[in-house]
């Protein structure tokens, strides 16, 4: 059977794919996108039955489908294409959690899965982390100040889940944009 790091390698991959196509490359600061892909939304992922065990100190990304039948039927006005679900995602290490809604904030899982009416939809567990949290707050604030800056939000092309692929690739061994 493979590997722990290798099925969160493996998923982590299908995670950029299923969100983020055109982001699924190595960089140490991703570009605000401009414009989006071709085509409507890709169907959500089906609700896992659990989510991976975790340790103190591994990287979790959590996905949320927080999109209502109202939502999705606005948005799909709005950009002229099927938009079936609107995911939301956080990233968690050590009992903290992180998104980005317009500044780089902690959050509460709980508050998300209110939100989004339910638990999440997959849970990605990308192994430990190997910065300590002193370092991760400084790559928090660096990424706060920066590239996620409240004038940088974009609801279409910079968010939340932008935040959290470019955080999640920071964290594990060989994080750093790589």
């Amino acid at each position: 059977p493979p590997s722990r790091a290798a099925h969160s390698s493996s998923r982590a991959a299908r995670l950029v794919w299923l969100l983020l196509p055109e982001l699924a490359i190595g960089l140490a600061a991703r570009p605000k996108l401009t414009s989006a892909r071709e085509g409507g939304s890709l169907a959500p992922p089906p609700r896992e039955a659990s989510p991976p065990p975790c340790s103190a100190r591994d990287v979790v990304v959590r996905v949320f489908d927080i999109g209502t039948p109202g939502l999705c039927k606005t948005l799909s006005l709005i950009t002229q294409k099927d938009v079936l679900w609107f995911p939301k995602m956080t990233v968690s290490l050590g009992g903290r959690t992180w998104s980005y809604d317009g500044e780089v904030e902690r959050t509460v899982p709980q508050i998300v899965e209110n939100a989004a009416g339910g638990p999440p939809l997959l849970t990605l567990n990308l192994g430990p982390a190997e910065l300590s949290d002193g370092e991760i707050d400084a790559l928090l604030d660096e990424m706060g100040s920066t590239d996620y800056t409240p004038a940088e939000y974009d609801f279409f092309y910079r968010n939340c889940n932008h935040f959290c692929t470019d955080l999640a690739d920071r964290l594990p061994p060989g994080g750093g944009g790589g």
